[in-house]
C-alpha cells in the first residue's frame, strides 16, 4: 500500500530477491601490541577478584598501545572487497531500486512543475512484510524520499521565487549567488571543482566555525543564474570546507559533483547555489548503497526483521557448541561454570554474581538469542564513581560522571568493587562482550560494536577497554585523545607501516591517477596559462582552419596598435584589438555590513555532523582537501554588444578564410564564439577522463581497504557509528563478522541498523530504549501516519512482541525523581545507592519541584518558541543554587525549544554574579544519554491556544524527566499541560501526592541561615533577588 505525498515518488522493485555468494574469510595472524598479563589465578577464582574481571591484555597508563613497535602482519589480498564492489555495481539485477545512482540525478532534484504526485511507500510497522524485497525496496524509497527531499523543494522554491532571499523563504533556502568555478583538486575521493560565492542573500555574517553550511558531505544544486533551474540542475557533495576558505573574501569551498557527465569548467560561467538548511544527505548516502546491496544477498534473520517471527532462535555457532567458559562472570568455586551448557543447563541465580536479577535474564537473552533486544530505561545505564582511587587510572566519562578505570591493574580488589557500581545496560552489554571474547576461537572474525553517535561509540569503547585492548575504532572522530584515539585505524596503520599488498589495487590506482592528472593538466592549460586563445588552440580545436591561421598570422605581422600593450603577442589578440577585454567574472570581495548569523545549532550536534560527513573521507579526518591542485586563470573575453541581433558565427566561420575581413565591431563577440566553442569541447573531453578517474577513485578505495583489512583482521573488536556501518560496509563484510552490537538502537533509524545484516551474521544484539528519543528525519511529514520513518527496527519488533529483556533497576535519579517516570515505566525500581543521593543545597530536602505559572509565551525570530518570563525565573534560580554553594558544573538546564536555550544562555552569561562561568544549556534532543547532578527544565508553553507542541512527544518527555540525579526542578504551566496530555496529568497527580511537589511558588530554604522563603509567580524576581541578599 502506498500513499501520495506532495514529492516526487519512486518506482519500487519486482517481486524478486537475489541471492550472492558467500565470501571466504580472512587469514589471521596476530601483530598487535602484547602488553603485561595479570598473572593467573590458581585455587578459588573469588581470590583473585581482579582476575576474574581483568583485561586479557591490559593498558597501561602513559604507554599506547599504537606508539609502541609493533610486529607486522602477513600481508594477503583479500578479494572479498572488490567482488562486493563488483556485485554492487553489476547490471545483472532487475530489482528497479538496485539502478538508482549512489548521488540524486538532476532529474530527481530538479522536477517539472507540472509533474504528477507520485507515491511514496508505507511502511509496515504492524505485521510482516510481504517479502524481503518489498521490505528493502520500500525502506530505500522511504529513506531517500528523505534524503532527497529537502534539496528538492529549495530547488523548487528556487524556480518560482527565483530573487527570493534566505529571510524569506519558507523551505530553509540557503542561497549562495555569484558562484564560479575557479580551480579543481585531484584527490584521492575524486576531482573537486573550488567555487567561491557570494553571502548576499543570506543578509548575515556566518560564523563558520559553529555554523552548520556548507558541512562536508552536503547535498547541493547549481543553476546557471541566467537559468535558475529552468532547464540545469546540477547536483554535488561538498568535499570540504576548510576554515581557511570560508572565512576568507569571498569565501570558497570543494565540491565533487555527482556524476562525472555534469563537470563543470568554465571559469567565466556564473552559478547560483544551494543547499537545504532542513536536511543531511551524506548521513543516508552510503545506507541506500547498503540496502541495495543486501537485495543481492541472504539477508540473514530476515524470518524476524521481515517476517516478525517473535521468538528468537540460539545463533548457529552457540547450537554447534553451547558450552562456554563463564568462570569471570559468575562466582563458584567449583569450577563448575568453566564449561557451562548455556543453552540447555541451569542458568545461575543473582546472588551467584554482581548482576541482578533483570540483568542477568538480559545477559542470558544477548547469549542464547541470534536477534537479542535489551531494553534499558533511563538510569539502567549509568555509571557511579563509588570505588576507592587506585594509584594507577585513568577517568573513563559517561554523561558528566567521571569513572575511575584501570588501564594497568595493581590493586587486586579494585575492579570486583567497581562492577559493584557499574551497572546497566551498558554494563551488561559489556559483561556479554567479555563471554563472548572469552569464548572467541583464534579463527573467529572480530565482534562488531556500533552506536549511532560518536559521543556513545567513545563511552562503549571506554568500556570495553579494560577487558579488551585488542580493538580498533573506525574513523577518526573522537574526542578521547587517551584511550580511543589510539586504537583508531588511522593511528594503529602509522604505528605499524605495511608494505604492498601483493595483487592488490592500490598501486596501480595511484598510477592511473597520476596518468590522468597529466593528461587533464594538458587539456586545461589554454584556461590556466592566464592569456587569450592563440590561434594554435583555435586550429587544434578545429575552429579555425589552416588557411584562416595562415591570414591571421599574415595580417598580424602587418598590424600596429599602440594601445595594445606589449604583452599581447599571439595574432588572434592583435586581430580582436580593443574589442577583447578583461573578463572579470569572477566573485568579489563584499561587505555588506550584515549582523551576524544567530548560531541555530548546538555545538555537540554540530560536531556529530561533522563527524558524519568525514567517516570515511580521509584517514585522519583533515578537513582540507589533499591533492594536486590546479588553478584557473582566463583573463580575456570579447566585448559584448548589447541590443546586437545574434549572426550565424559558425555560417562566417565557414564563409570567411580572411578574418580581418570581419568588421571590428563583430570581433569581440566572434571571440567569445570561439571561446565558448572551445569550453564545450574541452569540456566533453573532461568529462569523459574524469569518468576514468572516478573508476580509479573507485579502484583506490578497494586498495586502500585491502590494506587495512590485514590489520583489522587482527583486532577483537571493531568499533564505528551506525552510519560508518554502511559507509564501511564492503571492508567490513571482508573481514564475514558473525557478532554484531548496536547500543543506541532505537535512536537509530530501520535501514541503519539493516545495513549490519552481513551475509555472514549469526547474532545481532541491539541495545536501546523505544521509549526515549527516536531516530531524527528531514521531513517532518515522514515522521506521522502512514509512514513512520522514524519507528526503529527496535521499536517495531518490541510492539510486535519479539521477545526482548527489560532491565528494571535504575542507578541514576532519586526515588523522589524517578516517581515522575512511573507513568511510563511503572515498573522501574531504585538501587539502593540512590537513596544517598545528597540534598540540593538551598532547597531543604526538596529533590524534585514542579514551579507553575501562566505567564504567556512567544516566538523568537527563527519560529521557535520562547518564554521571557520564564526564562528570567530559571535564570534567577540558576543563580540561587550557585549563591547556595552548588558549583555551575553540576548545573544543566534543559529545554524543548532551540530559541529558549539561546535565551536562557544569555541570560546566564548576562548576570552580573555568573560572569566567568560554563553553563550548560541545551535542548532536550541533544541530552539523551547525559545526566547532571541537578537539572532545571523549562517547559516554556503556555497559551490561551491549548498548544502544547513538542511536549505532547511522549519520547521527548521521557528524556526530560530523566536526566537528574538529586534534584529537578521544572518550570512550566502545570495546568495546560495536564488538560492537553494525558502523560502530563499522570506525572503532575504523581508530584501532587505526598509528599507534594507542585505549586505556585518556589520553597527556598537558605543554605547558611536555613531560612525558609516561597518565591510566588508574581513577584518571583523580587523574592528570589531579597532572599540572595539575606543569603
Amino acid at each position: 500500500m502506498n500513499r501520495t505525498r506532495k514529492t516526487r515518488g519512486h518506482g519500487r522493485g519486482r517481486d524478486r530477491f537475489l541471492t550472492g555468494d558467500a565470501v571466504p574469510k580472512a587469514g589471521s595472524s596476530a601483530f598487535l601490541s602484547s602488553h603485561t598479563r595479570v598473572p593467573a589465578s590458581s585455587g578459588n577464582p573469588d581470590d583473585y577478584p581482579l582476575e576474574r574481571f581483568s583485561l586479557r591484555k591490559p593498558i597501561q597508563q602513559n604507554h599506547h598501545p599504537s606508539s609502541s613497535k609493533e610486529p607486522a602482519p602477513t600481508l594477503r589480498l583479500n578479494t572479498a572487497i572488490r567482488e562486493y564492489i563488483r556485485d554492487t555495481t553489476s547490471p545483472e539485477h532487475d530489482l528497479q531500486f538496485l539502478h538508482r545512482p549512489e548521488i540524486p540525478s538532476s532529474e530527481e532534484i530538479s522536477v517539472p512543475a507540472n509533474d504528477e504526485e507520485e507515491e511514496v511507500p508505507v511502511n509496515h510497522v504492524v505485521g510482516p512484510w510481504a517479502s524481503k524485497q518489498k521490505y528493502l525496496s520500500d525502506h530505500y524509497s522511504l529513506l531517500r524520499e528523505d534524503g532527497v527531499a529537502p534539496l528538492r523543494n529549495v530547488v523548487s522554491e528556487l524556480k518560482a521565487v527565483p530573487d527570493v532571499l534566505e529571510k524569506d523563504s519558507v523551505e530553509k533556502s540557503q542561497i549562495y549567488e555569484k558562484v564560479f568555478i575557479v580551480g579543481l583538486t585531484f584527490a584521492h575521493g575524486g576531482i573537486a571543482a573550488k567555487v567561491t560565492f557570494s553571502l548576499r542573500r543570506t543578509g548575515k555574517k556566518i560564523i563558520w566555525e559553529q555554523s552548520k553550511r556548507l558541512l562536508q558531505g552536503t547535498l547541493v544544486a547549481l543553476t546557471p543564474a541566467q537559468d535558475m533551474f529552468k532547464s540545469i540542475c546540477k547536483v554535488a557533495v561538498v568535499a570540504a570546507r576548510p576554515l581557511s576558505g570560508v572565512q576568507s573574501n569571498p569565501p570558497a569551498i570543494d565540491i565533487f559533483f555527482g556524476d562525472p557527465n555534469q563537470i563543470a569548467i568554465d571559469p567565466q560561467q556564473e552559478w547560483v547555489m544551494v543547499e537545504s538548511s532542513g536536511g543531511y544527505f551524506e548521513a543516508y548516502r552510503h545506507t541506500l548503497k547498503s540496502l541495495q546491496k543486501i537485495a543481492t544477498e541472504s539477508f540473514p534473520l530476515a524470518e524476524y526483521i521481515v517476517g516478525v517471527e517473535r521468538e528468537p532462535r540460539p545463533p548457529h555457532y552457540v547450537e554447534q557448541q553451547p558450552f562456554s567458559d563463564m568462570s569471570s562472570i559468575f562466582q563458584a568455586s567449583s569450577g563448575r561454570h568453566t564449561h557451562a551448557d548455556i543453552l540447555n543447563g541451569e542458568w545461575p541465580h543473582e546472588t551467584t554474581s554482581d548482576l541482578d536479577a533483570s540483568q542477568l535474564e538480559a545477559l542470558r537473552r544477548i547469549l542464547t538469542k541470534e536477534l537479542a533486544i535489551i531494553q534499558g530505561p533511563p538510569g539502567t545505564g549509568t555509571l557511579q564513581s563509588t570505588a576507592p582511587q587506585p594509584t594507577l587510572l585513568v577517568a573513563v566519562r559517561s554523561g558528566c560522571i567521571d569513572v575511575p578505570v584501570i588501564l594497568f591493574p595493581l590493586e587486586p580488589n579494585f575492579l570486583t568493587k567497581l562492577t559493584s557500581a557499574v551497572l546497566g545496560k551498558t554494563y551488561v552489554s559489556v559483561v556479554a562482550l567479555k563471554v563472548l571474547l572469552e569464548n572467541k576461537r583464534d579463527n573467529d572474525p572480530p565482534i562488531l560494536v556500533a552506536a549511532q553517535t560518536n559521543h556513545a561509540l567513545d563511552q562503549l569503547l571506554r568500556h570495553i577497554a579494560p577487558i579488551e585492548s585488542k580493538f580498533i575504532r573506525l574513523g577518526g572522530m573522537t574526542s578521547d585523545n587517551e584511550i580511543i584515539k589510539p586504537r583508531t585505524l588511522y593511528e594503529v596503520k602509522q604505528a605499524t607501516k605495511l608494505g604492498t599488498v601483493p595483487g592488490g589495487l592500490k598501486g596501480p590506482a595511484l598510477a592511473g591517477m597520476r596518468t590522468l592528472i597529466k593528461e587533464i593538466h594538458a587539456l586545461l592549460k589554454p584556461l590556466t596559462e592566464g592569456k587569450a586563445l592563440d590561434e594554435d588552440v583555435l586550429k587544434a580545436y578545429k575552429i579555425l582552419t589552416q588557411d584562416q591561421c595562415k591570414f591571421l598570422l599574415k595580417g598580424a605581422e602587418k598590424w600596429v596598435d599602440t594601445s595594445l600593450p606589449d604583452s599581447v603577442t599571439t595574432a588572434i589578440h592583435k586581430w580582436a584589438g580593443e574589442e577583447l577585454v578583461e573578463a572579470n567574472r569572477r566573485t568579489q570581495p563584499e561587505d555588506y555590513g550584515f549582523d551576524y548569523e544567530e548560531i541555530d545549532l548546538e555545538y555537540e550536534q554540530l560536531k556529530e555532523l561533522e563527524a558524519e560527513g568525514k567517516v570515511g573521507i580521509g584517514d585522519d579526518d583533515n578537513e582540507v582537501l589533499r591533492g594536486e591542485r590546479l588553478s584557473f586563470s582566463e583573463p580575456w573575453t570579447g566585448r559584448e554588444q548589447p541590443g546586437r541581433p545574434k549572426d550565424n558565427w559558425e555560417s562566417i566561420l565557414r564563409t570567411t578564410s580572411d578574418l580581418w575581413q570581419i568588421a571590428p565591431e563583430s570581433r569581440g563577440p566572434l571571440y567569445q564564439h570561439m571561446q565558448q566553442r572551445v569550453k564545450e569541447t574541452m569540456t566533453g573531453k573532461m568529462r569523459q577522463l574524469a569518468a576514468q578517474y572516478a573508476k580509479r577513485v573507485t579502484e583506490l578505495k578497494i586498495g586502500k581497504w585491502e590494506v587495512d583489512t590485514n590489520y583489522l583482521k587482527e583486532s577483537n573488536i571493531i568499533g564505528c557509528t551506525a552510519t560508518g556501518i554502511a559507509k564501511y560496509r564492503a571492508l567490513l563484510h571482508s573481514l564475514q563478522p558473525k557478532i554484531v552490537l548496536i547500543e543506541e538502537a532505537a535512536e537509530t533509524l530501520e535501514a541503519q541498523i539493516t545495513a549490519a545484516c552481513f551475509d555472514s551474521l549469526e547474532h545481532l544484539i541491539l541495545v536501546g530504549d523505544h521509549q526515549q528519543l527516536r531516530g531524527r528525519c528531514n521531513e517532518r511529514e515522514l515522521e506521522g501516519e502512514p509512514w513512520f520513518l522514524d519507528v526503529s527496527m527496535f521499536e517495531r519488533l518490541v510492539r510486535n512482541h519479539v521477545g526482548f529483556t527489560q532491565l528494571t533497576r535504575q542507578r541514576r535519579m532519586h526515588p523522589e525523581i524517578r516517581r515522575g517516570l512511573m507513568p511510563i515505566y511503572p515498573n522501574l525500581e531504585d538501587h539502593p545507592s540512590v537513596v544517598l543521593r545528597p540534598a540540593v543545597p538551598g532547597m531543604g530536602l526538596l529533590n524534585t519541584y514542579f514551579f507553575s505559572h501562566t505567564w504567556p509565551e512567544d516566538t523568537d525570530d527563527l519560529m521557535s518558541k520562547v518564554n521571557r518570563t520564564e526564562a528570567d525565573m530559571v535564570v534567577s534560580f540558576f543563580n540561587y543554587l550557585i549563591k547556595n554553594g552548588t558549583k555551575t558544573k553540576d548545573v544543566t538546564v534543559l529545554t524543548f525549544y532551540n530559541g529558549q536555550r539561546k535565551l536562557i544562555l544569555s541570560g546566564l552569561r548576562r548576570h552580573a554574579n555568573l560572569q566567568g562561568e560554563a553553563f550548560k544549556v541545551v535542548t532536550v534532543d541533544s541530552y539523551q544519554g547525559e545526566e547532571n547532578g541537578i537539572v532545571l527544565l523549562s517547559l516554556v508553553r503556555s497559551n490561551w491556544k491549548n498548544q502544547i507542541g513538542f511536549l505532547s512527544n511522549a519520547n521527548r518527555v521521557c528524556v526530560a524527566l530523566s536526566r537528574a540525579q538529586r534534584g529537578f526542578y521544572l518550570f512550566g504551566d502545570a495546568g495546560l499541560l495536564s488538560k492537553q496530555s494525558h502523560l502530563w496529568f499522570k506525572l503532575v497527580h504523581a508530584m501532587s501526592q505526598n509528599p507534594r511537589r507542585v505549586g505556585f511558588f518556589l520553597p527556598l530554604t537558605c543554605q547558611m541561615h536555613q531560612i525558609r522563603t516561597y518565591a510566588k509567580r508574581r513577584l518571583y524576581g523580587r523574592s528570589l533577588v531579597n532572599h540572595l541578599q539575606k543569603s
